[in-house]
């Protein structure tokens, strides 16, 4: 912790109940939920704010404040400890990052000879996993990201986990928006990366020499090219090329000298959390140094615990595990959250911890909205009560709803988010405040279920993460004045011409900025003359047909009484649009 906290007139901005936020301030605690309330976020006495939000209010009553330095697992700190302990070379943590369906898990699938992505919800990952396999050339440790926009914050915790990253890139696709985001995540953080040239059993020698060129100009310059980037041709359907990946990936590590030790405490990094029957709070759990044990003692962001049962990649209890293998570990007195440094203490330190009792109290996760989210202009605030199943999921999703909130005319307020089952307490919660309760992926207890319906509290469960945030952001367009007005919304380029019997004469282009949908009208341009326009007549992306395709994405459309398409037409699209009224 920064040393400016040391001193009481300094606030240390970091999640906390509005009560506690109140007696820090020494400030009345009506003051600071009035402040509150009129900036748009309901919040009680108990409820857990964000340090963003600690940060804004801190600042309206002149109080210095600081950020808790970052923990790490750097063995720099324990020089002396290691003087005559033994090295280790562990096995390398690899992260397999890329853009939504270019075959990130298909690849993990067949590296591992399983289903997974049968199992996920909707065919996508939704949480990180972290899974050990054994390959010729040795042990490795892969985590498995979600690709999807949403994801951004689980992918970075991966990211910044991992030794090597592992880009995946669709040949069919090209390099995409997620690509260039997942490159340039791994840039910061300083990690290796192998490209993984994927489906190449679905494109052409010009299409794979095309992902190559753009990826260098994203300062990924190929090794065949004189560059230091290895570049991987793979099909991780079929499985060809994958053991030249794993080749790769063995040199990087070998490369990188992965040295860490046993005989010292351990200390590792919490990758996922959740709330299990049975077991309380648990977390998903990689060691970079010593051998996590049961019974250890520990700190995993500001609170103890001790390690009461672990289980590795496939479910089996185990005693100890070593540095980089992930192992799910019980025995949290509250969740921690994705990326807390998890380090083992002694009894004297631990004891010292439990009797001062002051870590943040995140055991229901709790948080409101960031204060800029919930101030809008426009429309009543659609005010929510959030669960989830995993820490990781609740922050993405509150993430994503404060998204929705800027962009709609309603505004969008999480007052509370937790993790686990929707309890009668969220039920009270909602129904004193408006609101409603939004789970995902996580169940309502039955007590809950019932004082839901005598309270007319509205309650909605979701599966998949995309399907909740599309009922929130139709929910909060409702309010939108019928307004509208034809604008552009998007532009393409016609890359080829295809005559097609039966059917008739279809451009295929990509999207190179903003948007198309279905309902568009269309302006066609050649040397920057207009030659034609019309409406569009179909629409699809990947032999389906598609509403919207986006900036990026390669399509194929026709349009109404326009055939004469040339390649390097560009294509300009206008659609209805509703507007807010300006006030």
């Amino acid at each position: 912790m920064a040393n400016a906290s040391k001193d009481k007139s300094v606030l240390v901005c970091e999640p906390m109940s509005v009560g506690e936020l109140a007696t820090r301030l020494n400030k009345p605690i009506t003051s600071v939920i009035a402040f509150l309330l009129k900036h748009g976020v309901v919040a009680a006495k108990n409820v857990v704010v964000t340090a963003d939000v600690v940060a804004q209010v801190a600042e309206f009553f002149e109080v210095e404040v600081c950020f808790p330095e970052e923990e790490t697992c750097g063995l720099s700190e324990f020089h002396d400890e290691v003087a005559g302990a033994k090295s280790f070379i562990r096995p390398p943590v690899v992260v397999v990052v890329g853009h939504v369906d270019h075959g990130k898990t298909t690849l993990l699938d067949h590296i591992r000879n399983t289903r997974v992505a049968a199992r996920e919800k909707g065919g996508i990952t939704q949480h990180i996993g972290a899974y050990e396999a054994k390959t010729a050339h040795g042990k490795v440790v892969f985590i498995d990201t979600p690709g999807h926009e949403a994801f951004s914050v689980m992918r970075a915790h991966g990211v910044t986990t991992a030794d090597i990253v592992i880009l995946v890139v669709g040949a069919d696709n090209g390099v995409m928006p997620q690509t260039i985001e997942a490159l340039e995540m791994a840039q910061q953080a300083g990690t290796p990366i192998v490209v993984a040239i994927n489906k190449i059993d679905r494109a052409n020698a010009r299409q794979i020499d095309e992902v190559k060129h753009a990826l260098s100009r994203h300062g990924l310059q190929p090794d065949e090219w004189g560059g230091d980037t290895i570049f991987v041709p793979i099909s991780a359907l079929k499985g060809t090329g994958v053991d030249e990946l794993l080749e790769a990936v063995a040199l990087q590590a070998y490369d990188l000298g992965l040295e860490t030790y046993l005989d010292v405490p351990p200390c590792g990094y919490v990758l996922e959390s959740r709330l299990e029957k049975g077991r309380g709070a648990v977390a998903t759990v990689i060691s970079r140094r010593g051998i996590l044990r049961i019974g250890d003692l520990f700190i995993a962001g500001g609170a103890p615990g001790k390690i009461t049962s672990m289980k590795n990649a496939e479910g089996k209890s185990i005693k100890e595990a070593y540095p980089s293998v992930p192992v799910v570990i019980a025995g949290f007195s509250e969740l921690p959250q994705p990326g807390d440094v998890l380090r083992s203490v002694e009894l004297t330190e631990w004891n010292k911890m439990r009797a001062q009792g002051n870590a943040p109290d995140r055991k229901t996760g709790s948080s409101a909205a960031h204060l800029t989210a919930a101030q809008q202009k426009h429309g009543a605030p659609i005010k929510l009560i959030v669960r989830a199943s995993t820490n990781s999921s609740r922050d993405v999703l509150v993430s994503s709803l404060e998204k929705i909130s800027k962009k709609t005319f309603s505004g969008v307020t999480v007052l509370s988010s937790g993790v686990g089952p929707a309890t009668e307490s969220d039920i009270v919660f909602a129904s004193d405040t408006g609101s409603m309760v939004l789970s995902l992926d996580a169940k309502t207890e039955t007590k809950a279920v019932r004082l839901a319906q005598d309270l007319g509290v509205t309650v909605k469960h979701f599966d998949i993460i995309y399907k909740l945030l599309e009922y929130i952001e139709e929910l909060a367009q409702k309010d939108k004045p019928a307004e509208t007005k034809i604008v552009k919304t998007g532009e393409a380029l016609i890359l080829k011409v295809f005559d097609i019997k039966n059917l008739g004469i279809v451009a295929g282009a990509r999207v190179v900025d903003g948007f198309i949908k279905k309902t568009a009208t269309v302006r066609i341009y050649r040397s920057n003359r207009k030659i034609g326009e019309g409406k569009l007549t179909s629409l699809q992306r990947d032999r389906n047909q598609a509403k919207e395709v986006k900036k990026g994405f390669e399509c194929a459309f026709m349009v109404d009484k326009f055939n004469d398409w040339v390649i390097d037409d560009r294509v300009e699209f206008y659609d209805e649009v509703v507007v807010p009224e300006s006030h």
